[in-house]
């Protein structure tokens, strides 16, 4: 995307300056350079900060010197004025100067945010749709324009996201890089976003499926034990014969069923009503049986551990009869033979009591066994079709109504998760559509990785500028966002380059590399121009240090020369640099000098700097 920022204005507090402008010449790499703490390193943050940046980057001895901050650039051959106040106390202003032609005398806000951002986002080609799904803005894509002092010569880091990074959730930004990374290199677009967006949900989908088919398959394993162990059951209970075999789980189902009283065989519900109430009396009467007979079971029990306890004291009778005159007792001891005598005389008089049932009790369990009888024949005469048998034996009412109710319990607990098969059959085929679409994205990573290499490697061998590692190969690793260098047929890279000057140059590599190849794709979301601070920054004032920045110098100048007069394309490059101007005047075609911050000059003057 073209790119030419053309200038950067200044319009002070105090009335008495004039504003002051600083012009940047297209496809020129623009310098500024100068001593130290002169404002250098400024013109970034100026940049950043009427690009609507939510940041205080700009030093606070500026901020209060300065009014109004202005830019003037043109996209894709469309000129804009940007003019935004000064921040206030630290805080960034909303006061917004916005126009198409000029300048004005005084900046004033015309404009919002809002407005603003939906310009520079339709001039960055960012749809709605790229919005709404990556949830960015054209600020996203200037990361890759910004070659700062603070990652410039840095071993790990390549992309100065620690700038960026308030924009941003805490640890989301390396992960929004590379979706960003993927999207300008023409790695991703909406529609293969989409496609990958789709494949993840029907994963999620088939996930899901293999889900229920996995509780299904535990329901129709827990249904066919449940079903065998109320097989066994029905057969310890003789309401089955033991001989009986089963071919498949619905048979077994089939063959509990048949032995169970069936639902709705007494067609006339009086009738049903009927039978229904005299089984109801016959369960009362052999409830009250039952306790009877527990009760004479316990009296039984009862009378005989009377008997035991009345034989275990004889002895005692014999000792007071035939020895107390033989052996002389204590008072004590005598007392107590007494008293165990009394206790035995006791027992023998009670349990004479005990010794036959009451009778009463004997014609109640003879009336109640009458009454059953009763029941069942008056059942029979309503019904001849019911099954005395079951009466006849108290249990087995019992145990068929226990049956029943664990086979229903058994299909209620079968009870399967639908499973839509056309519709998994659908998923299935779109899913292998998808998988063949991305795997050639997949392809298509490759050969972008492939020939972005051949980018960063062309200006690896422009020079010589590492030595020690001549006829090395660089290679871009996407999974960590840096540049690495393989010695030659060596599939495993270096660990450490050594000096700052290396990594320097590794940096320059990687971001003209990078941007060599942008120009090569269709639709670019990243500017077309490159901010470079301080390339000198490893470098004291040595005879091989002077080389070596020269070195940096004629890479940037070749680079700026091919873009324009082999690849007939635009580029703008702005640098700042606190080496003298003559390492690159008559030296280097494609440089300009933009101002020179010496002797006393500054980016503001220094009469308006105010310290504390």
């Amino acid at each position: 995307m073209k790119f030419i920022l053309h200038e950067i204005k200044l319009w002070f507090k105090d009335k008495n300056f004039d504003p002051k402008s600083y012009h940047f010449l297209p496809n020129k790499v623009n310098i500024i350079t100068g001593e130290s703490s002169t404002g250098k390193s400024t013109f970034l943050n100026i940049l950043d900060y009427c690009l609507l940046s939510d940041q205080a980057k700009i030093a606070t001895t500026i901020t209060d010197a300065v009014e109004w901050f202005g830019i003037n650039f043109s996209i894709n051959n469309k000129n804009l004025y940007i003019a935004r106040k000064s921040l206030n106390n630290g805080v960034p202003s909303i006061d917004l100067f916005l126009d198409r032609t000029s300048f004005p005398d005084k900046p004033f806000k015309n404009s919002n945010r809002l407005e603003i951002i939906k310009l520079l986002d339709e001039s960055f080609n960012i749809t709605s749709a790229l919005k709404e799904k990556f949830s960015i803005s054209f600020r996203d894509f200037l990361l890759f324009n910004s070659l700062t002092e603070n990652i410039i010569a840095a071993s790990d880091s390549y992309f100065d996201t620690s700038y960026f990074e308030k924009e941003y959730p805490k640890g989301d930004y390396i992960l929004k890089l590379k979706q960003i990374f993927k999207l300008i290199t023409g790695i991703s677009t909406l529609d293969l976003i989409e496609a990958q967006s789709q494949f993840k949900s029907i994963e999620k989908y088939l996930k899901n499926i293999e889900d229920k088919k996995n509780r299904n398959k535990k329901k129709d394993d827990d249904y066919k034990n449940n079903l065998i162990e109320l097989l066994d059951e029905c057969k310890k209970n003789n309401l089955l014969d033991k001989s009986t075999e089963y071919n498949s789980i619905n048979q077994i189902y089939e063959i509990i069923k048949n032995i169970l009283p069936a639902s709705g065989g007494i067609e006339n519900p009086l009738i049903s009503n009927k039978i229904n109430e005299l089984q109801n009396k016959r369960s009362n009467l052999e409830s009250q049986l039952l306790l009877i007979q527990k009760y004479r079971k316990e009296w039984i029990s009862y009378r005989n551990k009377m008997k035991k306890s009345a034989d275990s004291l004889q002895p005692i009778e014999f000792l007071n009869r035939n020895l107390q005159e033989q052996i002389l007792y204590p008072f004590e001891t005598n007392e107590f033979l007494q008293n165990l005598e009394k206790t035995l005389n006791k027992i023998k008089n009670n349990n004479y009591d005990y010794s036959i049932f009451p009778d009463k009790l004997e014609k109640k369990i003879t009336y109640i066994n009458e009454q059953i009888q009763s029941i069942d024949e008056e059942i029979k005469h309503i019904n001849p079709d019911t099954n005395m048998a079951l009466f006849e034996d108290k249990n087995k009412c019992f145990l068929l109504g226990k049956i029943q109710q664990k086979l229903e319990n058994i299909n209620k607990s079968h009870k399967k998760d639908h499973i839509n098969e056309d519709k998994l059959a659908k998923k299935i085929s779109t899913k292998e559509e998808l998988y063949k679409k991305l795997k050639l994205n997949e392809n298509l990573k490759l050969n972008v990785i492939n020939q972005l290499n051949k980018s960063i490697q062309y200006f690896y061998n422009l020079l010589d500028s590492i030595p020690i590692y001549r006829n090395f190969e660089t290679k871009f690793d996407f999974d960590e966002m840096s540049l690495k260098l393989y010695p030659p047929h060596d599939m495993f890279p270096i660990g450490n380059l050594g000096s700052k000057s290396n990594f320097m140059f590794m940096h320059l590599y990687l971001y003209l590399g990078l941007h060599d190849y942008l120009l090569s794709v269709n639709t670019s979301y990243v500017p077309q121009f490159l901010f470079i601070d301080q390339p000198s920054i490893p470098y004291y004032q040595g005879k091989d240090d002077n080389l070596k920045l020269s070195d940096a110098f004629y890479i940037l100048n070749k680079f700026i020369d091919l873009t324009v007069n082999k690849k007939h394309s635009d580029f703008q490059i702005f640098m700042v640099e606190h080496a003298a101007k003559s390492n690159w005047e008559d030296v280097f075609e494609h440089f300009h000098t933009v101002d020179e911050f010496r002797n006393g000059k500054a980016l503001v003057p220094q009469k308006l700097i105010k310290y504390d």
